[in-house]
């Protein structure tokens, strides 16, 4: 497991010496927090389906990666999602996804990353809830770990139930925060979709944290 500091998350973790195809990654929360990973992708040559709710967003997206952004609008909720990504895939497989959708229940994000083949990297971006410290026991942290262990380093995706997976080989990115000194903030959708395409392009396969969960008090209230 890592822990990634924005600052310094750079390089895109691809083999250079690699034969190229062109890969088509599905990203799910395209128009959001993942939106400058979509552009990130199609500027380097990436084909990507771009799944949201918000058609017109998605045909700005379209026409500003001149097509290399290929809109599937949906309410990932609504009936044909499996049959939806099928079309999607028909001439080009997913080569990998993307996958930010919080509020999606564990059927659709199984559904979700299940139309990528196996073998093929998938990288779900989990908000800090499920780092959540378990029942009163969980919330009388020792202080005096916290004070040496007050950042990712002191919880791991490790510690999250085996459902939170919900294919095998499914890499798991955990939204933490940033401490500063005038208060905690949330990560920006660049910082969130900076360490998505590390953990994307990471050799071997990687569970990360962005940022801090711990200690859980200094979590933002907003």
């Amino acid at each position: 497991m890592d822990a990634i500091d924005t600052d310094s998350a750079t390089g895109s973790g691809r083999d250079p010496g690699a034969p190229r195809t062109t890969p088509h990654l599905l990203v799910v929360g395209a128009t959001g927090a993942l939106l400058p990973a979509v552009r990130t992708l199609t500027a380097r040559g990436d084909t990507v389906t771009a799944m949201a709710r918000t058609a017109a967003d998605l045909r700005d997206l379209e026409r500003s990666t001149h097509g290399a952004a290929r809109p599937l609008t949906r309410d990932f909720e609504a009936p044909g999602l499996r049959e939806a990504l099928a079309r999607a895939a028909h001439d080009t497989p997913f080569t990998g996804a993307l996958l930010y959708c919080p509020r999606a229940s564990p059927a659709t994000v199984r559904t979700l990353a299940g139309a990528v083949p196996p073998g093929r990297p998938v990288v779900l971006a989990l908000t800090s809830e499920h780092a959540a410290p378990d029942g009163e026991a969980g919330h009388e942290e020792s202080v005096e770990a916290e004070s040496i262990e007050g950042d990712a380093a002191s919880w791991s995706p490790a510690l999250l139930p085996a459902g939170a997976r919900p294919t095998p080989g499914c890499r798991l990115l955990v939204l933490g925060w940033r401490p500063r000194p005038e208060g905690s903030r949330w990560h920006t959708a660049g910082e969130i979709s900076e360490a998505a395409l590390r953990v994307l392009d990471a050799g071997p396969p990687r569970d990360a944290v962005l940022g801090r969960v711990r200690p859980w008090r200094t979590r933002p209230s907003a």
